[in-house]
């Protein structure tokens, strides 16, 4: 259901059961579950299909439901704070970050992009700065850069911008897209010119 869009189903499926754990008897063929780890792809979808419908209540209700013990397991904070922060609820998505000892790529990038999806670009690049070298990959850079993007920061975005070793195509395309979004169009221009001199037009840059 969730990987169809159907995230409304996906929900209906999993508030239908009276124990959540028991949706595994229908996903997987009736084995029998000895441990209570076996459910976290079942919170998983259950999590991402709200986030996909962005409803604060419903985020509510599905996180009350999940265990304790799973809320620092595996894919599951990462996964709670995009959840919040796709449901406009920053302050819970900071509770979740907070609680984990040493985050890593995945979680530092998903709590960048949380801050910047409810404009707070100055929280995002402050939290950026923070991050060790060794995690920033191109997905970091993208929701830094998005972060200023929607918060007018570009003077911050060209720092970031400037500083990245390894260009790829996303990351020049989002930041020809602060740039169009702040009317530097002529510096967009001269990015979209420099990245093609070494690779051919993307069409992503001039959307």
């Amino acid at each position: 259901y969730v990987e169809n869009n159907l995230a409304e189903k996906t929900i209906e499926l999993f508030n239908e059961l009276k124990n959540p754990a028991d949706v595994n008897t229908i996903l997987l063929n009736q084995m029998k579950l000895d441990d209570i780890q076996s459910s976290i792809p079942i919170y998983l979808s259950a999590i991402k299909a709200v986030s996909q419908i962005g409803d604060y209540s419903k985020a509510q209700s599905i996180v009350k439901q999940i265990p304790v013990c799973l809320l620092v397991e595996n894919q599951i904070p990462s996964a709670l704070i995009d959840l919040w922060g796709k449901v406009g609820s920053v302050d819970e998505a900071k509770l979740v970050f907070d609680k984990i000892r040493q985050p890593n790529t995945i979680e530092y990038t998903t709590m960048v992009n949380s801050y910047g999806l409810n404009g707070m670009g100055m929280q995002a690049i402050a939290l950026f700065h923070q991050i060790p070298r060794e995690l920033l990959g191109e997905a970091t850079y993208v929701c830094a850069l998005n972060a200023c993007s929607h918060s007018g920061l570009v003077g911050e975005a060209r720092l970031i911008f400037k500083n990245i070793e390894m260009k790829t195509m996303r990351i020049f395309s989002t930041m020809i897209d602060c740039l169009s979004r702040a009317s530097a169009f002529d510096q967009a221009q001269e990015l979209i010119d420099e990245y093609e001199r070494n690779h051919s037009p993307e069409s992503a840059m001039y959307s």
